[in-house]
């Protein structure tokens, strides 16, 4: 009777949910077609159509950044730029939504020197097919197109790479291709579990979010992002230009791609597919703990997804590295490439990760339940939401040193932290 109660408690709550999302959806929807009549009557408007792009921007073809290829999935193009020897460890890089493989342009020539980098066009991004209808972009089925390219290009496994949405397709695969993935680094992409709980804790995270909602209803949003010559790329990238972050030419190679209003149907078809909840669920409606070693690059001061989004993550990771990145985070690796570029390439070269055997059959290491223990256990390449929030840089470095001291001393840690557990009658300290 009691799992009848749950399951019945549980379809009760999504339906709610999933009819506050309508209501919203369709409150942004009018709130926006309202400002669009506004702008049009007072001249400010101006038509997408009438300022077509026919020529690619030389940014777009400079060979520097490798060469454009294509592999065909059920009748439809996959497109992707690849460089590198093709004797290298593979690299796939995911980009976000609304974007492009070009997103990746400051990272592809660093990591190409070590990788075989292949910087990919989700389906309907670029210049991949376009599928009409919107249950073609599922998570689920972009994450099997990945699956699909790294075997059809000849590799058992990969390092994945992804932003913003890209990084929900990582984090599945994680789960349902784990012997695909060698490793994965996500730019501003916390687990898609907490994104769901930070966006339902609080209604100012409904109106922040508001583009998630708005581009549930059809048709209107892919004329809000033409509009007014590519509104939704100044929006995007507005800040980066005038920060000197990007180039002008690399502006135009945006408007270039999404220069037909049928270029919008497909990235907007990924943030109507987005579904932050259910396939991420485990048997107790909470998700499994992934084993890959993760690294999550986030902007310290985004205005969505704050950094304590990302040291939650950690509860389903058994080894992650949180690294805080100046600013905004979701376009990181285009405004602060030198510190990603960075990052990335120190953490791929990492050696493999072993854990540590157990003390004693009476004391079994246990990964996902001890604070302590995930830090210690890891290589101290863990980082949970108290270790990350609460450690200064100084004491971080200490730890990390530890990972190089005789198994000996880590033994006897962990036996001081199981004695201090039982002393003061702590919970999970070790």
């Amino acid at each position: 009777m009691e799992p009848r109660r749950s399951l019945v408690k549980r379809l009760v709550q999504k339906a709610l949910q999933a009819t506050l999302e309508w209501s919203l959806s369709v409150v942004f929807g009018v709130v926006v077609l309202c400002r669009l009549v506004w702008a049009w009557c007072r001249g400010r408007v101006v038509k997408g159509s009438m300022l077509e792009r026919i020529a690619p921007p030389d940014c777009l073809q400079d060979p520097s950044l490798g060469s454009h290829r294509s592999i065909r999935i059920k009748n439809h193009k996959l497109h992707y730029v690849e460089s590198g020897h093709p004797d290298n460890p593979l690299v796939v890089m995911i980009h976000g939504t609304p974007d492009f493989w070009f997103t990746w342009r400051k990272q592809i020539p660093t990591l190409s020197n070590d990788y075989r980098v292949v910087a990919v066009d989700l389906r309907g991004c670029g210049d991949s097919d376009t599928l009409r209808s919107r249950c073609h972009y599922t998570i689920p089925i972009l994450a099997h197109d990945i699956a699909t390219l790294i075997s059809l290009i000849g590799s058992e496994s990969a390092h994945l790479v992804c932003a913003g949405g890209g990084g929900q397709v990582g984090w599945y695969m994680c789960y349902h291709y784990p012997q695909l993935v060698k490793k994965m680094v996500l730019i501003h992409s916390p687990h898609p579990y907490v994104i769901r709980q930070h966006l339902h804790s609080s209604w100012h995270h409904y109106w922040k979010a508001w583009f998630v909602f708005f581009v549930r209803l059809p048709f209107l949003p892919e004329f809000a992002a033409h509009a007014n010559d590519r509104g939704l790329v100044d929006h995007q990238l507005g800040g980066l230009l005038k920060g000197g972050a990007i180039l002008k030419e690399e502006v135009e190679a945006y408007k270039y791609t999404f220069s037909r209003r049928e270029d919008w149907t497909g990235p907007m078809h990924h943030l109507r597919s987005l579904d932050l909840g259910r396939v991420w669920e485990g048997e107790e409606g909470q998700p499994d703990v992934i084993t890959k070693p993760t690294l999550l690059l986030m902007g310290d001061a985004d205005p969505l997804l704050p950094l304590d989004t990302a040291y939650r993550s950690a509860e389903y990771v058994e080894r992650i590295t949180v690294k805080p990145i100046p600013g905004p985070g979701h376009l990181c690796h285009q405004s602060r490439p030198h510190q990603v570029n960075q990052a990335v390439g120190e953490f791929l070269r990492e050696l493999p990760w072993r854990p540590l055997s157990p003390l004693t059959p009476e004391t079994p290491y246990s990964s996902s339940s001890s604070l302590v223990g995930r830090v210690m256990g890891a290589s101290l390449g863990a980082v949970s939401n108290t270790v990350g929030r609460y450690l200064p840089p100084k004491a971080t470095e200490t730890l990390e040193k530890t990972a190089s001291l005789p198994t000996n001393l880590l033994t006897a840690a962990q036996v001081s932290f199981k004695v201090a557990e039982s002393t003061f009658g702590l919970d999970y300290l070790y």
